[in-house]
């Protein structure tokens, strides 16, 4: 065992191995005996800085999806948040708060979140299919079916003519 006192990357703590020619100075990393530090350091980290991830004149591609919460009348926090985070962690963040915060809303020390329902969100993308297959043709009751077999959901003739209407 080696004596207490020695420190771990001392170069007596090292053992030589057969072949590597020669003991401490063939250790590893931090350990390296006889080694000389390259001039110049490694360059690379001087172009890179934690704002500038991207390439030179890459646009940032927006997501449309930010407009339709928009359009369904998201407050605009909400819409920065859904920005900077993304539409896909702003949708699973949203289905979180939404159901962890009906469970709480009479616990007076907690901050409420203003934010819709997130089911809103859905009627909201359910409606824009509706209108979507309405103007490609389909009759009513196509869409019925449609919609009972793509998304699982049961709705009237007369939601189908609503919608219709509001164009």
């Amino acid at each position: 065992m080696v004596d207490d006192m020695e420190k771990r990357n001392s170069g007596g703590g090292i053992a030589s191995l057969p072949g590597d020619g020669g003991g401490a100075a063939g250790g590893v990393g931090g350990r390296q005996g006889e080694s000389i530090p390259l001039a110049g350091g490694g360059g690379y980290l001087d172009t890179c800085s934690i704002l500038n991830f991207r390439a030179r004149d890459a646009q940032k591609n927006r997501d449309p999806r930010l407009d339709e919460l928009h359009q369904m009348g998201l407050q605009r926090a909400w819409l920065e948040v859904a920005d900077i985070i993304g539409v896909d962690n702003f949708l699973a963040m949203w289905r979180l708060l939404d159901s962890a915060f009906q469970s709480s809303m009479e616990d007076y020390g907690r901050t409420l979140v203003p934010i819709r329902a997130y089911r809103s969100y859905l009627k909201f993308q359910r409606n824009r299919y509706i209108h979507t297959l309405i103007k490609m043709g389909f009759k009513t009751h196509e869409i019925l079916e449609k919609l009972r077999t793509q998304l699982g959901e049961e709705i009237t003739v007369r939601q189908v003519d609503r919608i219709r209407k509001r164009g």
